[in-house]
């Protein structure tokens, strides 16, 4: 179904209680993504004294979601247009329910680790498919709003991850906690499959027409995005910022809190609440601040990279400013990190509608394939600097400042590839 298709709908726009109802179902099951990414960062402790793990084994089995989530974003633009939001999303949920109970029963790190990339995989529609929707079936000027309050409901998730999850550990364990989770997942995909019109499904298009040349037809639609130089501008910076974001947020920053701050595990339970509340606070301030600014003269993007490098000073004053400060920068830090993803609104913006879902899951690659890399590499970097004899609050150090210097340059390439790369691989925004 395209935009055409769903103006002719009596449904168009969708307003009142059903549109209310609609989002709603879209952000319990964002709300638990965002949830699950981040839930390891808190049972992190639990789990690796339960099953005896390295801080390596550790980050390769939390990476593990980011796989199932990147290896989805391919066809995942495809699945939406063909059938739609509520069909899509609801069935990979299936996938996250099972890769819950998985991991809620597992005594091995690889069946943890299957888990996690089955919930990867079936939470890998959730904030996308609410876009698609969102696009279709809300009118033009609520687009924004509705971006807003989805990345809010997202903060929530994660810090609901925290001080809740700390206190019901020493009562139910970690393998509590996710058969919970399993619980809620059950119920967001009954929200989505049975509370969301299913008259607004696309009618899908016959497989005769599309199935020849299909996936050549995909890599295709790809190329003018892969090879334009904004994507070439801002991939290292999607890496290592963006996805070192997440590879951060979601499993280190518990143990930056533990070993280089020397907070007791229901501290850093409050402290990661917090992080997560000035994540929120960051994207409401975005949403007022963003607009005003424009309104000033002051470019979205030089706001985001603004903010960007404010994000490396205060990860930096946080390893090596007074210990007592180092909260408060890392809080600071997580407001800043808000500025990633108006830098993903921005690119989405060069390119034509027909590929936006595509230039979409592009970036998304690179995000999720850096949060794997990095959250891996992390892990890997401890245990090799640990086995030097470096003790864990050292190893962990030197490892985050490896990953500040990437982030670095990364920032530093967004400034001069504009003037290394040929004007004509730059695209001029279609709206």
């Amino acid at each position: 179904m395209n935009n055409n298709n769903s103006t002719q709908s009596p449904l168009y726009p969708l307003q009142g209680w059903l549109a209310i109802r609609v989002f709603f179902c879209f952000a319990l099951a964002y709300l638990l993504s965002y949830g699950l990414r981040a839930i390891n960062a808190v049972i992190a402790p639990a789990l690796t004294a339960d099953l005896g793990i390295n801080n390596s084994t550790l980050g390769a089995m939390s990476s593990a979601y980011f796989v199932g989530f990147f290896v989805m974003q391919f066809p995942l633009g495809h699945w939406l247009d063909q059938y739609g939001s509520r069909k899509s999303e609801s069935v990979l949920l299936l996938f996250a329910v099972l890769g819950g109970a998985i991991f809620s029963m597992a005594d091995q790190v690889i069946f943890l680790a299957i888990g996690r990339a089955l919930i990867g995989i079936g939470v890998s529609a959730c904030l996308m498919s609410a876009f698609t929707y969102y696009g279709r079936w809300f009118k033009p000027e609520l687009q924004g709003s509705l971006a807003s309050a989805m990345l809010i409901c997202g903060s929530s998730g994660a810090i609901l991850m925290t001080i809740p999850v700390q206190m019901a550990l020493p009562i139910i364990g970690w393998r509590g906690v996710f058969w919970v989770m399993v619980g809620l997942l059950a119920i967001s995909l009954l929200a989505v499959r049975f509370g969301i019109p299913s008259n607004t499904d696309p009618v899908p298009i016959p497989k005769a027409i599309t199935e020849e040349k299909e996936f050549l037809g995909w890599l295709k639609a790809y190329y003018p995005i892969l090879k334009s130089g904004q994507f070439l501008q801002v991939a290292p910076m999607g890496i290592f910022n963006q996805g070192g974001f997440y590879a951060v947020q979601t499993l280190w920053l518990g143990t930056w809190f533990k070993e280089l701050i020397h907070l007791t595990d229901l501290e850093v339970a409050n402290h990661l609440f917090m992080f997560n509340l000035a994540l929120l606070i960051g994207y409401a301030i975005n949403i007022f601040l963003t607009p005003f600014l424009n309104k000033k003269g002051f470019s979205t993007y030089n706001y985001a990279a603004f903010l960007g490098g404010l994000s490396m000073v205060m990860q930096l004053l946080a390893l090596f400013g007074p210990t007592q400060y180092a909260s408060f920068c890392l809080f600071v830090f997580g407001v800043t990190a808000t500025s990633y993803i108006l830098a993903q609104s921005i690119f989405i913006q060069f390119f034509p509608r027909s590929i936006a879902g595509k230039a979409s899951t592009s970036f998304n690659m690179l995000i999720f394939g850096g949060a794997i890399t990095t959250q891996w590499g992390i892990g890997v970097l401890i245990d090799v600097l640990m086995d030097k004899g470096l003790i864990k609050a050292d190893a962990l150090l030197y490892s985050l400042c490896v990953l500040i210097a990437l982030q670095t340059i990364s920032y530093i390439w967004m400034w001069l590839a504009p003037h290394i790369l040929h004007p004509s691989r730059f695209l001029l925004p279609t709206n």
